[in-house]
């Protein structure tokens, strides 16, 4: 197999996956027992030559997800064919939400989570009533004397509250928009056949978190299984700035008055394709076509081989990328393979 590519279709990979052809007709948020087979034997196959193409059976399509083979061009200008995955943003295997406890005395279950310093915390009432000594500053007073919080209640209120030069009546407000207030559908182009470049590339954190004179990667870090986007890190300075936090969910995800519903970090919720040999569960598929796998294996350790891009190979996966944890605030930093512009 010296100096030849070992390219596995789609198509071969369903082939090899277990319950595979249900993957896309329940909700079942775990696919037991993945396994990839090149058809060769292991110990011949040079694993830096290992490329599998996007598997697009693993995406839950129907009403909320729809794909289709189109042309496309690439960064590195090579001319293929990418998959056109058009999304709702819709979650179908956990609720979208509660962001914002209602009053300063609910309990856990009717918040989500706020990350920030490292660490992830309960948005329960008791975190809203003690935001003034976490920051360390008395400005933060999120509710009223009757302990109800303040909080976006209205489609005009989570459109205007979300604008970074915050008007005085929207501070000091637990920002929160719901998936039924807003109504968003985006396209999002994916190589089929991942293209490994000799450099890799810094992805966008948003144009507010750029430095001038960088070339950047995309915004968007991939794509969940459901269609919902990995998004570049949340805007928390500029947030916390204007007296607010913007809570996810307990699945990691919030809802954007442009974009809709997105995930900020991976918590275990979405579907996950559990791998026969231990590995960590695959998530997603990075916007370079590569495979997005969690942050730690079955025995919850971390790959110790990862490059700058938190990527490394094997002999089953290929090239892939391991995703941070929630508190990062970070799916990856880098790509290292070509994306469709």
């Amino acid at each position: 197999m010296n100096n030849k590519i070992i390219r596995v279709s789609a198509i071969t990979f369903c082939l090899f996956m277990a319950a595979c052809s249900d993957s896309n007709s329940d909700d079942s948020s775990v696919v037991e027992d993945t396994v990839v087979d090149s058809g060769t034997d292991d110990s011949s196959v040079d694993s830096d030559e290992l490329v599998l193409d996007v598997d697009a059976t693993l995406f839950l399509t129907g009403e909320n997800v729809s794909i289709d083979t189109v042309s496309c061009s690439l960064s590195d200008g090579t001319e293929t064919l990418c998959y056109e995955i058009t999304s709702k943003h819709t979650a179908t295997e956990h609720d979208m939400g509660p962001w914002c406890p209602e009053t300063i005395y609910d309990t856990a279950e009717n918040g989500g989570l706020w990350f920030d310093n490292g660490e992830i915390n309960d948005l329960d009432g008791e975190f809203i009533l003690n935001l003034a000594t976490y920051y360390d500053d008395p400005g933060f007073k999120m509710y009223e004397d009757d302990g109800s919080v303040r909080r976006m209640e209205t489609a005009e209120q989570c459109a205007q509250g979300a604008d970074p030069n915050i008007e005085d009546e929207f501070t000091n407000m637990c920002a929160q928009c719901l998936p039924e207030w807003v109504s968003t559908q985006v396209s999002y182009l994916i190589p089929i056949t991942p293209s490994k470049q000799s450099e890799s590339v810094v992805l966008s954190d948003g144009p507010t978190l750029e430095v001038q004179g960088v070339d950047y990667g995309p915004t968007v870090r991939g794509l969940a299984f459901n269609g919902v986007r990995f998004d570049h890190p949340a805007d928390i300075d500029i947030i916390l700035a204007g007296y607010q936090i913007a809570p996810v969910d307990d699945a990691g995800g919030h809802v954007n008055n442009s974009l809709g519903y997105h995930y900020h970090g991976d918590t275990g919720m979405t579907t996950r394709i559990e791998q026969s040999d231990g590995h960590s569960a695959m998530i997603g598929y990075a916007l370079d076509g590569y495979g997005l796998y969690a942050k730690l294996d079955d025995e919850d350790n971390e790959a110790t081989d990862l490059d700058e891009c938190r990527g490394h190979t094997d002999d089953t996966r290929g090239y892939h990328y391991h995703v941070l944890s929630l508190e990062s605030n970070e799916f990856l930093d880098c790509f290292y393979g070509a994306w469709a512009e």
